[in-house]
């Protein structure tokens, strides 16, 4: 007889997980084997119980982490099976999906669409597991209309550059892109540690990827007509501060896009 599918779920929505645990029981061939909302605490879990599949919701805001973090933390692993790894996200970026893909997540599911529940989850753990879960998603999208179109991608992220281009942020400075990408993230809904993310795109460190948004935003600020730059730019700067810091200047710009969407 065929062991249950072995799942282990990341999750800081307590309403979510007893959802996940109620369709769980009720679904043959499926067993979830534990839950929590840290992804530390997570990737002791993938050790000691080796699940075969991992359902892993990226923003943990009432626990501890996020996904990105923790899929990066995996990927380094050793001497472990890897889980089968289902993303399942409040987050519509779509450059959040391919970083989650790219560090090693199999699909992605958006909270939001229509019909979506744990049983949909559920199901498609199962048609996985009976494909030997080699299938290769890597260029697929998730099934849902909420998802931004790849032209949709392309033309907000014009959008963005030519924001930046307002304000004269540099192009040659280094954080003129991770500030780019940061607030494509954001654009799609609230991301904790954003900076993290960026830094995994690049193959930099947090911290180096910080300074060189917060470089790019003092030259501007140094360059700029100081009232072309307030038409421009209507966000907080905290008065001690002669330009935002870079959580400002996310927050002002990914707020200001979405509602222009």
């Amino acid at each position: 007889m065929q062991s249950d599918l072995r799942v282990l779920l990341v999750e800081d929505d307590e309403e979510l997980c007893g959802e996940f645990a109620a369709c769980f029981a009720a679904t043959d061939g499926i067993e979830l084997v534990s839950s929590t909302d840290s992804a530390s605490r997570a990737l002791e879990l993938v050790r000691e119980l080796q699940p075969d599949a991992l359902v892993l919701d990226l923003e943990l805001h009432s626990g501890e982490g996020n996904g990105i973090t923790f899929l990066s933390q995996l990927k380094k692993m050793k001497g472990i099976k890897k889980p089968y790894i289902v993303i399942n996200t409040n987050n519509s970026s779509q450059t959040t999906y391919e970083l989650a893909r790219k560090l090693g997540a199999g699909w992605v599911f958006y909270k939001h669409s229509e019909g979506h529940s744990p049983a949909v989850v559920a199901e498609f753990l199962l048609i996985a597991a009976r494909e030997g879960m080699q299938l290769d998603f890597s260029t697929e999208q998730p099934e849902n209309g909420e998802e931004d179109s790849r032209e949709d991608r392309q033309a907000l992220k014009k959008r963005i550059y030519e924001e930046l281009n307002l304000i004269s942020v540099n192009p040659r400075y280094k954080g003129y892109d991770y500030l780019a990408d940061a607030i494509e993230i954001l654009c799609g809904g609230y991301v904790p540690h954003v900076s993290d993310m960026v830094a995994q795109m690049h193959g930099k460190k947090t911290k180096s990827v910080e300074h060189a948004m917060q470089t790019a935003i003092d030259k501007a600020w140094d360059v700029s007509d100081i009232d072309e730059l307030l038409r421009c730019y209507k966000g907080h700067i905290n008065p001690k501060r002669e330009s935002p810091t870079v959580m400002e200047f996310l927050r002002y710009y990914s707020a200001k896009l979405r509602n222009d969407r």
